[in-house]
């Protein structure tokens, strides 16, 4: 029988599938076990503490400090901004003091979101008086100077080795100063300026992305519509007429839908990253793929040291004229989005055994997810969980090719076989990043993503903290199973739990201190060096600390996260999902 590919697995386990042990325990009662059991952890923390290394604690402190000067810029800031509009208020400028407040509004909401300002900063005025003249003048020195501040910082965050706090420190460059180009480069913007804005006296252009800039010009621009997506700027009238394009003509929007019901016919929805192909609608297919761009750069920015090397990330920061990391993919990831779970199943079919039941998938071979509408079901865990999959796997796909080449040579072997993902060891982490991001939602105030009631991490909670339902595999033989070992394991379930609490674990630990040595071995696994392919990527070589310590270390964080998810009930009034 023909193996299945690596990336199989997507939504086979079913979080249906996963039991909701000891939901309705008391609170009293968890918590009375929470506090018996960090006394049992804490014991075994003395015991294996041991074995941290000097090395070890200097790299936490090392973190902390850049964390520490993150806030110490981000409150400067803040402070900056009081400071100029208490200036206005001294001369009775209540006009510019509502302005420079706008913009500490505008500031805080942006950091609190994670969201980046979009336009360029708007000149200063013409011929103004010259109290006016000087509170937009501190304004904009305050706003270049902690830019600058930061964008230091973050070259240093990244040269002693934590890439993914560098480029969130990045980010927060942009919302410093929205017009720092340096730091906008990096992030794979270009600046744009409307035609039809051109004169406005407050626009001085957008920050927008390079396949966005491509879509507003030439002599056909496009616009981002609410609804349809991207369509020509001369056709949006007819569109919210209720008309749509068919085969050069214009037909109903009812009738549009009748044809397009055979998947043959099937809308394509094209975005940055991403080609949406459905019989659902034009909205869902437009809805999918805003959707899947903000995940997408949420993992571009989040798990930077991922998609591009540490060599190149240093380039990027260090040069001044650095050149534009593309936002763009080669060519657009392809999802297939079914009106009902029958057509997902026909088409499907063969892909996965006839006995098991997948809510999506994502098909290796043929470099696609496959996913179906639910009546009544707003959710998009599985949509988040497929995603992953895709997009690690075809970011990566020609540096595999080139390891299996190299190893083909080396063993002469003819022809270079296929480069199987974690193939002796690491597995846990394929699928317990996709379960992880099934947490991610987004929201009208941003994205959030590890929320501590989530069902994944409350059945890893379960799991390990409960006696009556413990089960837990140590650091050390978890992190050693390949592909065979967790596929075929009769508790396959259960290790997706495990995998999912472990992901949260190097995420999410001490605010992230974990996070860039996990993408580091997330990377060597699917970015395999080809000098040095024999070799199996090791977390604990990668950190630095020994796995008996990670178990004492993982065990404190879900007791932590125990109590997270306890005040989320507590405040809300409501279990977990």
């Amino acid at each position: 029988m023909k193996s299945l590919p690596v990336v199989f697995s997507a939504a086979c386990v079913s979080r249906r599938g996963i039991a909701r042990v000891a939901g309705c325990l008391h609170h009293t009662t968890r918590r009375t076990f929470s506090v018996l059991a960090i006394l049992v952890a804490l014991t075994g923390m003395l015991c294996v503490a041991a074995a941290a290394t000097g090395d070890d604690a200097t790299r936490e402190r090392r973190y902390r400090r850049f964390q520490e000067k993150r806030q110490e810029i981000l409150h400067g800031m803040q402070s900056d901004l009081l400071a100029v509009e208490q200036w206005c208020l001294d001369r009775e400028m209540a006009d510019a003091a509502a302005e420079v407040r706008r913009n500490a509004e505008a500031f805080a909401e942006a950091e609190s979101r994670g969201s980046l300002p979009r336009l360029a900063a708007a000149p200063i005025s013409e011929n103004p008086s010259r109290e006016d003249q000087q509170w937009q003048m501190q304004l904009r020195r305050h706003q270049t100077e902690r830019g600058v501040e930061m964008y230091r910082a973050a070259r240093d965050a990244l040269r002693a080795g934590f890439p993914s706090l560098a480029y969130a420190m990045v980010s927060d460059v942009v919302r410093l100063d929205a017009d720092h180009r340096q730091a906008r480069s990096v992030l794979g913007y270009e600046h744009f300026t409307d035609p039809a804005r051109r004169d406005e006296p407050h626009y001085s252009g957008e920050w927008v992305s390079p396949f966005e800039a491509r879509m507003r010009r030439g002599p056909e621009p496009k616009v981002d519509h609410e609804l349809y997506g991207w369509i020509p700027a001369s056709d949006a009238a007819r569109y919210e007429q209720g008309l749509r394009p068919w085969k050069g003509d214009w037909i109903s929007a009812a009738k549009e839908s009748e044809l397009r019901r055979d998947f043959k016919n099937a809308w394509d929805v094209r975005s940055e990253h991403f080609l949406i192909r459905t019989n659902v609608s034009l909205e869902a297919a437009v809805r999918l793929s805003r959707h899947l761009e903000i995940f997408h750069d949420w993992l571009q920015q989040n798990l930077a040291g991922f998609f591009e090397t540490p060599a190149v990330m240093r380039d990027r920061l260090e040069k001044t004229d650095n050149g534009r990391r593309s936002r763009e993919h080669a060519a657009p990831m392809e999802v297939h989005f079914f009106a009902t779970r029958d057509e997902y199943n026909r088409r499907v079919s063969g892909k996965v055994p006839p006995t098991i039941e997948t809510n999506g998938l994502y098909w290796q071979e043929d470099r696609r997810c496959y996913l179906f509408a639910r009546p009544d079901d707003d959710d998009l865990s599985t949509l988040f969980h497929e995603a992953t999959h895709q997009i690690l796997d075809l970011h990566t796909t020609a540096d595999r090719l080139t390891a299996a080449r190299a190893r083909a040579r080396k063993l002469r072997q003819k022809g270079a076989s296929q480069w199987i993902l974690c193939e002796k060891s690491n597995f846990w982490m394929i699928e317990g990043l996709a379960c992880y991001f099934e947490s991610f939602t987004i929201t009208d105030h941003g994205v959030s993503v590890g929320r501590p009631d989530f069902i994944r991490f409350e059945s890893a909670r379960h799991r390990l903290l409960q006696p009556e339902n413990f089960y837990y595999i140590p650091f050390r033989s978890f992190f050693g199973m390949g592909k065979d070992a967790w596929q075929g394991h009769p508790d396959l379930p259960k290790l997706y739990t495990q995998a999912s609490g472990v992901v949260h674990f190097m995420m999410h630990y001490q605010d992230g201190v974990y996070r860039d040595d996990f993408v580091a071995l997330l990377a060597a696994a699917y970015r395999p060096d080809p000098t040095d392919f024999l070799s199996e990527p090791s977390f604990e070589k990668i950190s630095g600390v020994k796995f008996e310590e990670l178990d004492s270390q993982y065990r404190l964080h879900l007791l932590q996260l125990e109590d997270e998810a306890l005040a989320v009930e507590s405040e809300t009034g409501t279990s977990s999902p």
